[in-house]
């Protein structure tokens, strides 16, 4: 083999495998997402890295929901300072705003349902802003976990919110008991109101047999101060009251 002969063969085996490199390098996320949303809720398997999510996606033409399954193949990254970093499933928080890559096609259900080939948390993750809700203002979100009832079973807390804002209360609630949340007490609705109530099921967010949630979706009316009253109670004549009391003090600004 001559000089030249080699000199161009080496060439020609370096731009291979510079194409050959190039190829292997590119992920995902060089595409566009296929789901833009916020986490709702967050289901993982004990013990293992993997589960689904509820991802509540207002903007998306084919649903507003999507259940996400999370398998061992999936990749979880979070972007930190522009640069995204590689996590586990512990990372998934309820109220972050995710980008998700699908493995697969669609299921056409609802919520829609679809396993994820990557999920990437955004650096503008804030895990208390829920999406614009009514007028396209942003809301504040309040949740209280089964785990925080069961260390105590009445809870008080205090939140502030803008005038004009909304607000988010999500509370643990399982309907197989027979237990469920009353109808909100509020003290002053010339202060805030309620707009929207929602039962979410444990099928849902794609467990079975697990609890549920409940949420209500407050906007404020004027500057000032209110308190919200939520009791967990058996409904019918004779069942317990009051099992467990979540008193929630706003102060508009």
């Amino acid at each position: 083999m001559t000089t030249i002969t080699k000199l161009f063969f080496g060439i020609t085996v370096l731009i291979g495998a510079a194409f050959l490199f190039s190829g292997c390098s590119a992920t995902t996320t060089d595409k566009e997402p296929d789901l833009i949303g916020w986490i709702d809720n967050v289901q993982q398997v004990q013990g293992k890295s993997q589960g689904q999510l509820l991802v509540n996606s207002p903007d998306n033409k084919t649903s507003d929901k999507f259940i996400v399954t999370v398998t061992d193949k999936t990749v979880i990254r979070k972007q930190v300072s522009g640069e995204q970093q590689k996590v586990g499933f512990d990372s998934l928080n309820t109220g972050q705003k995710v980008e998700v890559w699908f493995s697969g096609p669609v299921m056409e259900s609802y919520p829609a349902q679809v396993s994820a080939d990557t999920i990437v948390i955004r650096e503008d993750s804030q895990p208390t802003i829920m999406p614009p809700l009514d007028g396209g203002v942003k809301g504040i979100l309040m949740e209280v976990t089964c785990e925080e009832f069961t260390e105590n079973p009445h809870v008080t807390r205090d939140i502030e919110i803008t005038f004009p804002g909304s607000l988010v209360v999500s509370l643990c609630s399982n309907r197989t008991t027979g237990f469920q949340w009353e109808e909100v007490k509020i003290s002053d609705e010339s202060v805030i109101h309620l707009t929207e109530y929602n039962y979410v099921s444990p099928e849902a967010a794609g467990v079975v047999g697990a609890a549920g949630k409940e949420v209500w979706s407050f906007n404020s009316n004027s500057r000032g101060t209110s308190t919200l009253i939520f009791e967990y109670s058996r409904p019918w004549e004779g069942g317990e009251q009051d099992e467990w009391i979540f008193a929630l003090t706003v102060f508009v600004e």
